[in-house]
Protein backbone atom coordinates (compact mmCIF):
# COMPACT_ATOMS: atom_id res chain seq x y z
CA UNK A 1 0.00 0.00 0.00
CA UNK A 2 2.79 2.38 0.98
CA UNK A 3 4.52 1.13 -2.45
CA UNK A 4 1.89 2.22 -4.18
CA UNK A 5 1.10 5.39 -2.59
CA UNK A 6 4.89 6.25 -2.94
CA UNK A 7 4.47 5.68 -6.76
CA UNK A 8 1.38 7.60 -7.00
CA UNK A 9 2.82 10.43 -5.65
CA UNK A 10 6.01 9.97 -8.51
CA UNK A 11 3.15 10.15 -11.14
CA UNK A 12 1.17 12.65 -10.10
CA UNK A 13 2.33 14.84 -7.54
CA UNK A 14 0.29 18.06 -6.04
CA UNK A 15 -0.07 21.40 -7.40
CA UNK A 16 2.52 22.74 -4.64
CA UNK A 17 5.01 20.12 -5.22
CA UNK A 18 4.54 21.05 -9.06
CA UNK A 19 5.51 24.80 -8.66
CA UNK A 20 8.33 23.66 -5.75
CA UNK A 21 9.84 21.36 -8.51
CA UNK A 22 9.31 24.12 -11.15
CA UNK A 23 11.26 26.89 -9.08
CA UNK A 24 14.43 24.13 -8.28
CA UNK A 25 14.44 23.79 -12.03
CA UNK A 26 15.14 26.93 -12.72
CA UNK A 27 17.45 27.25 -10.23
CA UNK A 28 19.34 24.74 -11.16
CA UNK A 29 19.24 25.95 -14.83
CA UNK A 30 20.50 29.42 -12.68
CA UNK A 31 23.60 27.21 -11.67
CA UNK A 32 25.08 27.16 -14.90
CA UNK A 33 28.38 29.62 -15.35
CA UNK A 34 27.28 31.22 -18.10
CA UNK A 35 23.37 31.83 -17.37
CA UNK A 36 24.76 32.26 -13.76
CA UNK A 37 26.24 35.51 -15.44
CA UNK A 38 23.14 36.54 -16.77
CA UNK A 39 20.85 36.30 -14.21
CA UNK A 40 23.18 37.82 -11.07
CA UNK A 41 22.57 40.65 -9.58
CA UNK A 42 25.59 43.29 -10.59
CA UNK A 43 24.91 47.04 -9.67
CA UNK A 44 26.96 48.51 -12.45
CA UNK A 45 24.99 46.21 -14.78
CA UNK A 46 21.57 47.00 -13.07
CA UNK A 47 22.80 51.13 -13.36
CA UNK A 48 23.97 50.62 -16.93
CA UNK A 49 20.08 49.26 -18.18
CA UNK A 50 20.03 45.75 -17.11
CA UNK A 51 17.29 45.53 -14.51
CA UNK A 52 16.02 42.87 -14.73
CA UNK A 53 18.78 41.22 -12.85
CA UNK A 54 17.15 42.86 -9.57
CA UNK A 55 14.46 39.92 -10.21
CA UNK A 56 16.48 37.19 -12.00
CA UNK A 57 19.43 37.39 -8.87
CA UNK A 58 17.34 34.63 -6.93
CA UNK A 59 17.34 32.26 -9.70
CA UNK A 60 20.86 32.65 -10.34
CA UNK A 61 23.15 29.65 -8.17
CA UNK A 62 26.81 30.40 -7.45
CA UNK A 63 27.33 26.68 -8.70
CA UNK A 64 25.68 23.49 -8.36
CA UNK A 65 26.91 23.16 -4.32
CA UNK A 66 24.70 26.44 -3.90
CA UNK A 67 22.47 25.20 -5.39
CA UNK A 68 22.04 21.64 -3.54
CA UNK A 69 22.00 23.84 -0.53
CA UNK A 70 19.19 25.97 -0.99
CA UNK A 71 17.29 22.75 -1.98
CA UNK A 72 16.84 22.17 1.79
CA UNK A 73 14.56 25.40 2.00
CA UNK A 74 12.41 23.78 -0.98
CA UNK A 75 12.08 20.36 1.28
CA UNK A 76 11.12 22.22 3.94
CA UNK A 77 7.99 23.91 1.88
CA UNK A 78 6.94 20.72 0.42
CA UNK A 79 6.54 19.66 4.05
CA UNK A 80 4.85 22.42 5.73
CA UNK A 81 2.54 23.84 2.62
CA UNK A 82 -1.04 22.56 2.00
CA UNK A 83 -0.97 20.41 -1.00
CA UNK A 84 -3.44 22.43 -2.45
CA UNK A 85 -1.45 25.46 -3.68
CA UNK A 86 -4.02 28.35 -4.16
CA UNK A 87 -3.78 32.08 -5.71
CA UNK A 88 -3.08 33.44 -2.12
CA UNK A 89 0.18 31.40 -2.52
CA UNK A 90 1.42 32.78 -5.48
CA UNK A 91 0.27 36.56 -4.33
CA UNK A 92 2.85 35.78 -1.20
CA UNK A 93 5.26 33.95 -3.63
CA UNK A 94 5.57 37.17 -5.70
CA UNK A 95 4.91 39.47 -2.95
CA UNK A 96 8.35 38.11 -1.06
CA UNK A 97 10.18 38.00 -5.06
CA UNK A 98 8.89 41.66 -5.23
CA UNK A 99 9.91 43.31 -2.18
CA UNK A 100 13.26 41.49 -2.02
CA UNK A 101 14.13 42.91 -5.42
CA UNK A 102 13.36 46.14 -4.76
CA UNK A 103 15.97 45.88 -1.84
CA UNK A 104 18.52 44.45 -3.95
CA UNK A 105 18.07 47.72 -5.52
CA UNK A 106 19.08 49.77 -2.20
CA UNK A 107 21.05 46.84 -0.28
CA UNK A 108 24.55 46.73 0.76
CA UNK A 109 25.52 43.92 -1.99
CA UNK A 110 27.72 45.00 -5.53
CA UNK A 111 26.85 41.41 -6.67
CA UNK A 112 24.11 38.91 -5.37
CA UNK A 113 22.76 35.39 -6.05
CA UNK A 114 20.82 32.71 -4.71
CA UNK A 115 17.63 31.50 -3.89
CA UNK A 116 18.45 31.73 0.37
CA UNK A 117 16.86 35.08 0.60
CA UNK A 118 13.76 34.17 -0.48
CA UNK A 119 13.28 31.01 1.22
CA UNK A 120 13.51 32.70 4.41
CA UNK A 121 10.27 35.06 3.55
CA UNK A 122 8.56 32.54 1.78
CA UNK A 123 9.28 29.65 4.87
CA UNK A 124 7.19 32.08 7.02
CA UNK A 125 4.37 32.10 4.61
CA UNK A 126 4.60 28.65 4.70
CA UNK A 127 4.13 28.48 8.70
CA UNK A 128 1.73 30.53 8.96
CA UNK A 129 -0.29 28.76 5.60
CA UNK A 130 0.61 25.01 7.09
CA UNK A 131 -2.23 22.92 8.03
CA UNK A 132 0.18 19.89 9.01
CA UNK A 133 1.39 21.25 12.67
CA UNK A 134 -0.14 23.02 15.54
CA UNK A 135 0.27 26.68 15.65
CA UNK A 136 2.47 26.44 19.20
CA UNK A 137 4.87 24.26 17.21
CA UNK A 138 4.52 26.56 13.85
CA UNK A 139 5.30 29.69 16.04
CA UNK A 140 8.29 28.87 18.09
CA UNK A 141 9.30 27.90 14.28
CA UNK A 142 8.76 31.17 13.10
CA UNK A 143 10.64 33.04 16.19
CA UNK A 144 13.77 30.74 16.09
CA UNK A 145 13.97 31.33 12.60
CA UNK A 146 13.41 34.87 13.24
CA UNK A 147 16.06 34.71 16.48
CA UNK A 148 18.75 32.98 13.80
CA UNK A 149 18.16 35.67 11.02
CA UNK A 150 18.33 39.00 13.71
CA UNK A 151 21.55 37.26 15.40
CA UNK A 152 23.16 36.75 11.64
CA UNK A 153 22.70 40.42 10.26
CA UNK A 154 24.27 41.97 13.92
CA UNK A 155 27.42 40.50 12.85
CA UNK A 156 27.27 42.37 9.07
CA UNK A 157 26.30 41.62 6.00
CA UNK A 158 28.63 38.69 5.04
CA UNK A 159 28.93 37.90 8.62
CA UNK A 160 28.71 33.75 7.20
CA UNK A 161 31.71 34.06 5.51
CA UNK A 162 33.48 31.67 7.86
CA UNK A 163 30.54 29.36 8.25
CA UNK A 164 30.82 25.56 6.98
CA UNK A 165 28.43 26.31 4.33
CA UNK A 166 30.47 29.03 2.76
CA UNK A 167 33.32 26.73 2.09
CA UNK A 168 30.82 24.25 0.60
CA UNK A 169 29.36 26.69 -2.23
CA UNK A 170 32.43 28.57 -2.24
CA UNK A 171 31.16 32.49 -1.34
CA UNK A 172 30.00 34.42 1.22
CA UNK A 173 26.28 33.94 3.12
CA UNK A 174 24.51 37.33 2.14
CA UNK A 175 22.85 37.54 5.71
CA UNK A 176 21.06 40.79 5.01
CA UNK A 177 19.15 39.04 2.23
CA UNK A 178 17.80 36.64 4.36
CA UNK A 179 16.34 39.60 7.01
CA UNK A 180 15.11 41.15 3.74
CA UNK A 181 12.75 37.91 3.08
CA UNK A 182 11.71 37.82 6.50
CA UNK A 183 10.61 41.09 6.36
CA UNK A 184 9.18 40.87 3.13
CA UNK A 185 7.45 37.54 4.51
CA UNK A 186 6.39 39.08 7.49
CA UNK A 187 4.72 41.55 5.48
CA UNK A 188 2.95 38.79 3.50
CA UNK A 189 2.00 37.14 6.68
CA UNK A 190 0.31 40.48 7.97
CA UNK A 191 -2.26 41.66 4.96
CA UNK A 192 -2.90 38.42 4.57
CA UNK A 193 -4.31 37.96 8.31
CA UNK A 194 -5.79 41.31 8.32
CA UNK A 195 -7.43 40.19 5.12
CA UNK A 196 -8.95 37.25 6.39
CA UNK A 197 -10.14 39.23 9.93
CA UNK A 198 -11.85 42.03 7.70
CA UNK A 199 -13.74 39.34 5.84
CA UNK A 200 -14.82 37.34 8.88
CA UNK A 201 -16.54 40.31 10.11
CA UNK A 202 -18.73 40.98 7.42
Amino acid sequence: MAAMSWHRWLQTPSPTIRVLLTISALCLLGSLAGVTNWLDYQRVAVADGEVWRLVTAWMAQLNPAHWLVNQGGLVLLALLLPGDWQRQDTRAFAWVWLLSSLWLAFGPYDQYAGLSGLLYGWLLWALWRSPHYSSLIRLAVAVILAIKVISENLSGPNSGGASGVSGFIRGDIAVQSHLAGLIAGALAVLVAWGWRRARNRH
